[in-house]
């Protein structure tokens, strides 16, 4: 049989098959070993509870790491800037800034 040399490669680069076309890898965007760590420390910190449903009140475990301030705001990597948050209140407070960021309402 002959080789198939027709067909055209459906990935972008395949030396690097993580790669999502028109998006950088996650070290490229700073989340790297150094985020790695800083999310370690602000779980700890925190003692795994989400902070915002704490401020309401509601006590349950946060599993995710979030910029108070977004990056994409002027918002840095320090540690008085992080939270820890549950993944429902992470997903609202990222809506409600990528509608910001489009100068939208609020969802």
């Amino acid at each position: 049989m002959g080789r198939l040399t027709s067909l055209k490669p459906r990935i972008g680069n395949p030396t690097q098959p993580w790669a999502h076309p028109g998006r950088e890898s996650r070290q490229a965007r700073g989340y790297g070993a150094s985020w790695d760590r800083l999310r370690r420390q602000v779980l700890q910190r925190d003692c795994g509870v989400c902070q915002p449903c704490a401020k309401d009140g509601l006590i349950h475990p946060g599993n995710e790491v979030d910029h108070i301030v977004p990056k994409a705001e002027g918002g840095s990597d320090d540690l008085s800037n992080l939270q820890t948050i549950c993944t429902e209140r992470h997903r609202l407070k990222t809506q409600d800034e990528s509608a910001r960021g489009r100068g939208g309402s609020k969802v």
